[in-house]
């Protein structure tokens, strides 16, 4: 396999061509299994293909190793659905003609993974997927079938005073499994905490909980739920050995009130549901902003094209908790409609326009894997004081552009080209 393949665009054409900085997106596929750098002009509002990168299997999800200052490589950490499972490691390097992607190495894996992280102290990465947290582990199926019932995240937190602790949700069981990190970076677990009851909603054990995020205090965590559509919101307590680890505190739907019907949004229906509740992520710390005051929230469409899926901005205050009761308070939350269901995708990546921008405005990524022209997005976020006209978020570029799925295959000789976007991360 060639793993140096030539750069579709070069970057200093690119860099050109804005005359002014560009951000990169390292991106991967549902259904190719090349990886993708993309060059960002916030000036231009284009996004563009700088280099493809032949991987290993579709499904990539990236986790990005630490930025050092002064320092030209960075890591990078991706899963996939190919098997043998294993991960993969690549370096991002800053060469002559721009940022280039290189495979490093793989390690083979016991399980098709989902998810990756990368936790201070840097010393390990994580990965979770499948029967991750099972306690029927030498029986479990460990392919990516599991995945459907099975855990799709590991996150932690480091509470003042205890042990770094990680959070597994199980999405067929309805849990959130919790583990203390030992010294030597293996994990004890500790305990495990049920999805809440729903007030006159579906019953607890098919909530769904997919993917959880940490508050930077290690206070507060959230959690997305697949199945019933909500971002559940808990406080994390050191174990103590008689008190839970978590403690539930509130929620808010995903799915906007006009679309809200008993029996529809916000309940079950086998493998058919209306919305599928995805993925969350925190907005970035920055010196103008060091505690995040906004947390976006993913939920897609169901079975078919007719259902777009949607994202959801809840403001937190100053302590990681909801601001207010959005229902009551349309400032307090945000929602963009998509312009198609997503598919399998709809993963989210964050990054501040400005350091210093008191507004908090971003730069979102927004994955898509749902015809006609699935790819990557890129919205506009302009913070919760903009005063301007029409939405705060919207979409400004995307890439694939149309037409670029006219064939389906790349003609010989040429790299693979994307076909659905499942991960995307900014890289600076």
């Amino acid at each position: 396999m060639d793993l140096e393949p030539p750069l579709q665009v070069p970057l200093q054409q690119v860099l050109n061509a804005t005359a002014s900085p560009v951000h990169h997106i390292l991106a991967g596929s549902f259904r190719s299994l090349s990886l993708f750098l993309l060059a960002f002009s916030p000036a231009q509002l284009t996004l563009d293909l700088v280099q493809t990168i032949p991987a290993f299997g579709p499904h990539q999800y990236i986790g990005l190793g630490p930025s050092t200052k002064g320092v030209d490589v960075r890591h990078a950490y991706t899963t996939s659905w190919a098997l043998p499972p294993q991960l993969q490691s690549w370096a991002i390097e800053q060469q002559p003609d721009g940022l280039r992607v290189r495979f490093v190495d793989s390690v083979d894996i016991t399980a098709t993974s989902s998810y990756i992280t990368v936790p201070p102290p840097y010393s390990h990465i994580y990965s979770a997927g499948g029967p991750s947290a099972q306690s029927e582990w030498d029986a479990a199926d460990k392919t990516r079938k599991a995945l459907r019932y099975g855990s799709h995240g590991v996150e932690f937190a480091f509470p003042t005073g205890s042990s770094a602790l990680a959070f597994i949700p199980v999405l067929g069981g309805s849990m959130i499994e919790v583990y203390k990190r030992a010294e030597d970076g293996s994990l004890i677990h500790v305990d495990s905490s049920p999805a809440p009851q729903r007030a006159g909603g579906v019953p607890e054990e098919e909530d769904g909980p997919r993917h959880v995020k940490v508050h930077p205090n290690g206070r507060v965590l959230y959690c997305v739920t697949e199945h019933s559509n909500y971002l559940d919101v808990y406080t994390i307590t050191p174990p103590s050995g008689s008190s839970p680890v978590l403690t539930y505190v509130a929620s808010r739907s995903l799915i906007p009130p006009h679309l809200r019907t008993d029996g529809v949004a916000n309940a079950t229906d086998g493998v058919k549901r209306t919305y599928r509740g995805d993925t969350l992520l925190l907005a970035p710390s920055t010196p103008a902003q060091p505690a995040p005051q906004s947390i976006f929230v993913t939920t897609r469409g169901g079975e078919g094209e007719t259902t777009h899926g949607w994202v959801s901005v809840f403001r937190l205050d100053a302590e990681g908790m909801f601001a207010g009761d959005i229902e009551a308070n349309p400032y307090l939350v945000e929602r963009y409609e998509a312009k198609t269901s997503g598919g399998k995708a709809h993963a989210l990546d964050l990054r501040a326009k400005s350091e210093e921008d008191p507004d908090g405005a971003l730069w979102v990524i927004l994955t898509d894997d749902s015809p006609p022209h699935p790819g990557v997005r890129v919205l506009e976020w302009d913070g919760w004081l903009w005063r301007g006209g029409g939405t705060r978020l919207r979409e400004v570029t995307a890439w694939p552009r149309p037409g670029f799925y006219e064939s389906d295959t790349a003609k010989e000789g040429e790299p693979e080209q994307m076909a659905g976007a499942s991960h995307a991360v900014w890289l600076d």
